[in-house]
């Protein structure tokens, strides 16, 4: 990688995601609603954790959080094994050991065909029938504002990442086209009730991100 781009990648949450602890109440809520989906005795990855808000406050088993900056770290719960990598690079996690992967805003970052190594890599870790839960921003409700985020490679909609993940060896159990704003830095309310009120409307307004859980097909 060219020394001017890893320059640029290593400031990106700096200059698009500076830390606001105000985002823990969003996380909270948000983990709240997801937490059905995550089995709560079983490992759990979180792929791109950035500032850890989801690994910390889900309840899982095991938990690791694999982001490439190491100053992240400090933000992750002490029971949040780090794994500072590529996400392309092989996970030193067991084979089918795994429950739950989690990954939100992240796939957009990579080719489709790194996307592909990167599912292949979670269904190696995830056992029989685990789950992978992504949220995504929805390129069908904001394609203006999907390509503000200058590492943002691929679009994605619904409907395309369902198929991506079927494709790939998953079975959709869940699907939201809308679940949240396109973006956390203004339009999601920053109070936990707030953000309650606005998982349980059946039409949420202002939504730009999608939410799929999909689940390790077994072997036949």
């Amino acid at each position: 990688m060219e020394p001017t781009l890893t320059a640029a990648l290593a400031s990106y949450h700096e200059i698009r995601f500076p830390y606001d602890p105000r985002r823990a109440k969003v996380w909270k809520a948000l983990a709240g609603y997801l937490q059905k989906w995550v089995d709560p005795r079983g490992g759990l990855l979180e792929l791109g954790a950035g500032y850890g808000e989801f690994s910390r406050e889900i309840t899982a088993g095991e938990k690791w959080a694999l982001d490439m900056n190491p100053a992240l770290v400090e933000y992750w719960g002490k029971d949040v094994k780090p794994l500072i990598q590529s996400a392309l690079d092989p996970l030193p996690i067991e084979s089918g050991s795994l429950a739950t992967v989690f990954a939100s805003n992240f796939f957009e970052h990579f080719t489709l065909e790194q996307g592909s190594e990167i599912l292949a890599e979670a269904r190696r870790v995830l056992r029989p029938g685990g789950r992978l839960v992504a949220v995504q921003p929805n390129f069908r409700l904001e394609p203006g504002r999907y390509f503000d985020d200058y590492t943002h490679r691929t679009a994605y909609t619904n409907n395309g990442f369902s198929d991506f993940l079927r494709a790939s060896g998953y079975r959709i159990v869940h699907s939201e086209p809308r679940f949240t704003p396109f973006s956390m830095k203004s339009r999601l309310p920053v109070a936990g009730w707030l953000v309650r009120l606005y998982l349980a409307l059946p039409w949420r307004p202002l939504a730009g991100q999608f939410l799929v859980v999909a689940e390790k097909e077994r072997e036949r």
